[in-house]
C-alpha cells in the first residue's frame, strides 16, 4: 500500500472502529439485570386499578409480595389461584402484595380490569406504566419477588409450578416471624 493511501485509511479505519465501539457498547441500553435476593428492591409508585397509589417503601414493616405478570400470559392465569391462596392465607397480618401487569398495548387498562374481575384476583393490581418491571430485572413472567420488612429481596422466583405454593408460603411465613 502507497504512503498516500496509508494516509487515507489509517483515519477512515479509525473513525470505523469508533463508530462500531460506540454503537456497539455505547449506544445501547444496558440490559437490565435481576437484582439479586439479599439487596435492597428498588422502591417504585405505581397508581393501582382501582385508583389508589402504591409504593413500596408506603410498605415497609410488611412482607411484600410482587408479582410481575401480563393479561396473555398462559402460565401467568394459570398462577392466579395461587396467589389469590397466598393473599388469602396471610392478609391481616404484616403482609402486603402487589400484581404488576406488564400489558402496555393500546386498551390495556381496560384489558387489566377485565382481566382482574374474570379471573377473580383478589389482591391488589397495578399496570406497569413506568417501566418498574425493568428495574427489577424482569426478563419473563410470571416473575414473583418476596421482600422483607427492611425492603430486602429474600426470594425470587420465576415461571410458574403450582407445586411452589409451599415453598412461597414458607418464605412468608419466615419473614413474618
Amino acid at each position: 500500500m502507497s504512503l498516500r493511501k496509508k494516509k487515507f485509511f489509517l483515519p477512515v479505519a479509525a473513525v470505523v472502529c469508533a463508530l462500531i465501539f460506540l454503537f456497539s457498547y455505547g449506544c445501547k441500553k444496558k440490559a437490565p439485570s435481576t437484582p439479586v435476593v439479599g439487596v435492597q428492591a428498588p422502591d417504585f409508585s405505581l397508581t393501582d386499578i382501582n385508583g389508589q397509589t402504591r409504593s413500596l417503601s408506603s410498605m415497609k414493616g410488611k412482607v411484600v409480595v410482587v408479582d410481575f405478570w401480563a393479561t396473555w400470559c398462559p402460565p401467568c392465569q394459570e398462577s392466579i389461584p395461587t396467589m389469590n391462596r397466598i393473599y388469602s392465607r396471610f392478609k391481616g397480618k404484616d403482609f402486603a402484595m402487589l400484581g404488576i401487569s406488564i400489558d402496555d398495548d393500546a386498551g390495556a387498562d381496560a384489558q387489566v380490569k377485565s382481566f382482574v374481575k374474570d379471573f377473580q384476583v383478589l389482591y391488589p393490581v397495578a399496570r406497569d406504566d413506568k417501566d418498574i418491571a425493568d428495574e427489577y430485572g424482569v426478563s419473563g413472567i410470571p416473575n414473583l419477588f418476596i421482600i422483607d420488612k427492611d425492603g430486602v429481596i429474600r426470594a425470587h422466583h420465576m415461571g410458574f409450578s403450582p407445586d411452589e405454593f409451599d415453598e412461597i408460603a414458607n418464605e412468608i411465613q419466615g419473614l413474618l416471624k
